[in-house]
């Protein structure tokens, strides 16, 4: 038994260890929703009472202004002596942050960091670490509390509960969130701590009056930090009501209740009359709720189904705001690891004496139905606000990590049950040592400060200044072609030319067909983390910017990038001019990508085939309008082929012919309108392009020939055509004949 518990105690000191580190590791503000969490801290810590709500009233703390207290006065009461003035220096947001967006690169920082977050720890940056230690001293009791937990429901099986804390302790997501300034943080041991007393109760029985007393105050206090406190009450109730009924105890029932009732009303009553007065409702959740968002239309359960793998993944570990993963290996372990512990279950309570009747069964159902307490309180939020964020399920943490940690008993011989869960336990604690080096840190890493010599010669080189301050020098498109929903990688060399202090924003548009805007990305320069006035002159920075190409872009088009800078203050968002070398006016253009079709176009006329000098190919045409009249525009459709990558851009013609064997009428152009020239054309790709001609007016009535093919536009000479006998003149397809009436 002392060994056992030497173990929770390793298991519990590993664990205040790792959350310290994701503290440190994690800088201030890019914990999940820490942003608004402090904010209400210090309203509590500078004397100013508690938050009123008011939708439409801009605030620092959003709708976290109307999270139940506790949590939040307990790390006011630890930070009230700390002057944070500095705050707004410190919370310094960045606009362009991607939060939500977990596969979207750069830009993963909510806020821009500076000195005033360094070690040693000043103002607001010594509250919100000192507030990240208290709530990972806090989180430490859940995993002491789960142990505790276990035992209840087998006594004689620490391997089991050993395991159960392991998986609290291990788990990426608990660990970001108890180190960081969050109201889970309290309602987490809060919810162990009385399931751990209910199951108590439960197995031996009986509730004594003191231990009602000590009931009612923590149901009081959970409910005083977190609204899914409230759940623990209907199953406390339901707990009581099966204990009493084995005893035909009536009166101690009405006594319990009695007892609870008092102190739950004497700890929390105050705050649920506080909202009903204030806001005429006693959760305030309707001002919540017009803070947050609510959804715009009423919630599906197919709408719920299509979030869970966001819920599933933030489970395990999902940071920053909510963009911020691992590799995707990592989430098929902890899967395989949740549903092996659901399966195993079974087999774990076949194996018991009296299986679902069992004492330790019962038990296991008590921690069950408070997982589906809070799933469905959680489905519930849900449905009125964009919630699905498996960290919202941390109240019950310590029940799912003893069900999957019986569960995971349930596949293993009796012999191997310890051994087994052991290593499980070390490959946790491994996945989760290495999470805030190999994933968060990298995240929020600032890209080094380069000097132009550290520019390599293979770039493309440019000499355009920005804004009058910030000077391109070169860029680097190392992808030649992409497809629509995929994205075009962009390198820029920024070096700042005068200092500044306006914090003007990078922009990489995508131009695709007709100049139309199908990619952008828009950021402050270093991916994000450095505004303007954080550099000095002459520092050169290395950007790397992932412009996603929007689904729908027409597509075979040549992808014009072009960057530049612009002020995101100003609502036009009007870009910056651009100067050259010579102080002449340019243009931010910098190149061009290929945008393939992810298919051929469907529908190619079966007509003969043309070889143009064995660079391309004419595989269909067709033109519907078979007589038109003098003025008429008629439309021609060709279908182009690229049998081999071009140097030169060739013009495609269209002439329809006189009887004198001279052109009459031509609807020469570049192909697509000049959007795929034929430099760009990728071997073996089909495109459509339609080209029209306009029949001169006082035309004589007859048949007219019409003629395609491509020349050089620099020296008029027309590519060869090889093709059908008497289908081919003068270096020319003959199409058919258009008949003019």
């Amino acid at each position: 038994m002392k060994h056992d518990r030497s173990w929770i105690a390793v298991i519990t000191a590993l664990f205040v260890l790792l959350g310290v580190i994701y503290s440190l590791v994690t800088p201030i503000f890019e914990a999940s929703d820490e942003l608004w969490h402090y904010p209400v801290v210090k309203h509590l810590a500078d004397g100013r009472g508690l938050p009123v709500q008011q939708p439409g009233v801009e605030t620092l703390w959003q709708q976290e202004g109307s999270q139940p207290p506790a949590y939040y006065a307990l790390a006011a009461l630890a930070t009230a002596w700390i002057r944070t003035d500095d705050l707004p220096e410190v919370r310094w947001l960045n606009p362009m942050a991607n939060t939500g967006q977990p596969l979207a690169a750069g830009n993963k920082n909510l806020v821009i960091h500076t000195q005033r977050e360094a070690f040693p720890w000043q103002g607001t940056a010594l509250a919100v670490h000192l507030i990240r230690l208290l709530s990972v001293l806090l989180c430490a009791s859940a995993v002491c509390l789960t142990y505790l937990l276990a035992l209840e429901i087998a006594p004689r099986r620490r391997d089991l509960a050993l395991a159960a804390a392991a998986l609290v302790a291990f788990n990426p997501m608990f660990l970001f969130i108890s180190g960081s300034v969050n109201n889970d943080n309290l309602i987490v041991p809060l919810a162990t701590l009385i399931l751990w007393l209910v199951v108590r109760t439960l197995r031996e029985g009986w509730l004594s009056n003191g231990r009602a007393v000590l009931l009612g105050v923590l149901l009081g206090a959970a409910a005083l930090t977190k609204l899914s406190g409230l759940a623990l009450l209907p199953l406390t109730a339901a707990v009581l009501l099966v204990v009493a009924a084995r005893r035909r105890a009536w009166g101690a029932l009405f006594r319990w209740g009695a007892i609870i009732g008092v102190s739950v009303i004497a700890v929390a009553g105050w705050w649920y009359l506080r909202n009903w007065r204030i806001y005429g409702d006693p959760t305030g959740l309707n001002a919540m709720l017009d803070i947050a968002g609510r959804r715009p239309a009423p919630f599906a359960f197919h709408r719920l189904r299509s979030e869970f793998e966001g819920f599933r993944l933030s489970f395990w570990g999902v940071v920053g705001g909510f963009d911020v993963i691992a590799p995707r290996l990592i989430y098929w372990f902890y899967d395989l690891l949740a549903v092996a512990g659901l399966v195993g279950w079974g087999a774990w309570l076949v194996r018991r004496r009296g299986g679902l009747r069992s004492p330790a069964a019962e038990r296991l159902l008590v921690l069950a139905v408070w997982v589906l307490l809070v799933l469905v309180a959680l489905i519930r939020w849900t449905a009125q606000t964009y919630a699905s964020q498996g960290r919202l399920a941390f109240p019950a943490i310590g029940a799912i990590a003893i069900l999957i940690s019986f569960g995971l008993a349930g596949w293993l011989p009796r012999r191997w049950q310890g051994r087994g869960l052991a290593a499980v336990s070390v490959v946790l604690f491994l996945l989760a040592a290495a999470i805030p080096f190999a994933v968060i840190r990298p995240a929020y890493a600032r890209p080094p400060i380069l000097t132009e010599a550290d520019v390599p010669p293979t770039v493309q080189r440019s000499d355009t200044l920005h804004g009058g301050v910030l000077r391109l020098l070169g860029y680097e498109l190392p992808q030649q072609s992409v497809h629509p929903g995929e994205t075009v990688p962009v390198t820029l060399y920024w070096q700042l030319a005068a200092p500044t202090d306006r914090n003007l924003a990078v922009y990489v548009h995508l131009l695709g067909r007709g100049g139309e805007p199908v990619g952008q990305v828009n950021s402050y320069p270093g991916v994000g983390v450095y505004p303007l006035s954080l550099l000095k002159p002459g520092d050169v920075l290395r950007d790397t910017y992932r412009a996603p190409v929007v689904v729908t872009a027409t597509a075979p088009s040549l992808l014009r990038v072009d960057v530049g800078l612009f002020d995101f203050a100003d609502p036009a968002r009007i870009g910056q001019p651009v100067a050259g070398a010579a102080g002449e006016e340019a243009s931010g253009m910098i190149g061009a990508v290929r945008l393939l079709p992810h298919a051929a176009p469907s529908g190619v006329p079966q007509t003969p085939r043309f070889d143009l000098g064995g660079q391309a190919a004419l595989v269909g045409y067709e033109f519907p309008q078979a007589a038109v009249q003098p003025g008429d525009t008629l439309p021609v459709t060709l279908f182009w082929q690229a049998q081999a990558r071009m140097a030169d851009d060739y013009q495609v013609f269209v002439h329809l012919m006189g009887p004198d064997g001279q052109a009459i009428a031509q609807g020469d152009k570049s192909p697509l309108d000049g959007d795929w020239p034929t430099s760009a054309w990728e071997p073996g790709q089909t495109f459509r392009d339609v080209y029209r001609i306009t029949v001169p007016d006082g035309l004589a009535p007859g048949a007219y020939e019409l003629r395609a093919g491509l020349y050089r536009l620099a020296d008029v000479t027309r590519l060869p055509v090889q093709g059908p006998e008497g289908r081919v003149a003068d270096s020319a397809i003959i199409l058919g004949q258009a008949l003019v009436r």
